[in-house]
């Protein structure tokens, strides 16, 4: 199976899932969220991302993946939006999927996001709920 059919296939189960019985991680702090997510899993993904999205055209996306003790947390921000945690993040080889979730039209949807590192470059796809098609971008990690 191709990274893209492995991504699609990942964020379909997880959209499946957290919507017929919810996150287990509801409502705690994205510290709590990486039991099984090393820092060593994710070292390539460390850092700050600005991904521009060519679905929607010109958005931006801001990707940060951060440890703290040897927790990793992660949260994901749309343009000027204040940045939504991630509720759930798994490790899947050279792969790294978020969820966590947005408000669209005052009602808040899920989002899973894919994620894979090409070299420099951050590939991202996105899945929201009630959206029919996968969102997609690419950006580089930001110099602290």
């Amino acid at each position: 199976m191709n990274a893209a059919r492995r991504a699609l296939a990942t964020a379909v189960v997880f959209l499946v899932a957290a919507t017929l019985k919810g996150s287990p991680y509801e409502g705690q702090p994205a510290s709590g969220q990486g039991p099984g997510v090393t820092p060593e899993q994710v070292a390539p993904f460390m850092g700050t991302w600005v991904i521009q999205m060519t679905n929607p055209a010109g958005a931006r996306e801001t990707v940060r993946i951060s440890q703290k003790n040897g927790v990793v947390a992660a949260s994901v921000q749309l343009g000027k939006f204040p940045p939504s945690e991630a509720t759930g993040m798994v490790s899947d080889g050279d792969m790294l999927v978020l969820t966590t979730t947005r408000r669209e039209n005052g009602q808040p949807i899920w989002v899973v996001m894919s994620l894979t590192i090409d070299g420099d470059t951050m590939k991202v796809a996105q899945m929201l709920e009630r959206s029919e098609t996968i969102k997609r971008g690419t950006g580089a990690k930001q110099q602290d």
